[in-house]
């Protein structure tokens, strides 16, 4: 791997963990107001009716949004400790992938059913859009899979 390849994937790698902080912040600031806000745009949450789906959706959303976010953390983590070994793909962020894909979907449900915390009558929807980024996600965790062992088997022959 030459010196511009690794420099630039050091570059990536630190971006991404400034918009992960940035996730995180704009995720607490997003719950505070949306559930615990109290001004004249934004109703609060009546907890005493459906309040079992109210805190599922709830619990995914901010479940699947911290599984993210330490995920990704742990994935530029893996990604930086494997440059300074000279390995572009690390095998330790081959299961974190699939589970990236898994948390994506939990924050999805979450994030897609958050207005039902306003509604009377709570039905929990399950959409197409609930599915494209997970889908996507697995694609690539199956491809990093794949270039590790090329990776890997590359290695090994002389």
């Amino acid at each position: 791997m030459t010196n511009k390849t690794s420099k630039n994937i050091r570059i990536c790698c630190f971006v991404a963990l400034a918009f992960c902080l940035f996730w995180a912040v704009s995720m607490v600031a997003n719950f505070i107001v949306n559930v615990f806000g109290n001004n004249a745009v934004i109703h609060p949450v009546d907890w005493s009716q459906n309040t079992f789906v109210k805190v599922f959706i709830v619990f995914c959303y901010v479940a699947g949004t911290i599984a993210m976010i330490g995920m990704c953390v742990k994935v530029v983590f893996n990604t930086l400790k494997g440059l300074r070994e000279n390995i572009a793909f690390p095998r330790s962020n081959e299961k974190l992938m699939f589970w990236i894909a898994l948390a994506d979907f939990v924050y999805l449900f979450g994030r897609a059913d958050f207005p039902l915390l306003w509604e009377e009558n709570v039905v929990l929807q399950l959409s197409h859009t609930n599915f494209v980024s997970p889908f996507f996600l697995l694609f690539f965790a199956f491809m990093y899979k794949v270039a590790a062992d090329a990776v890997e088997e590359n290695k090994l022959t002389i």
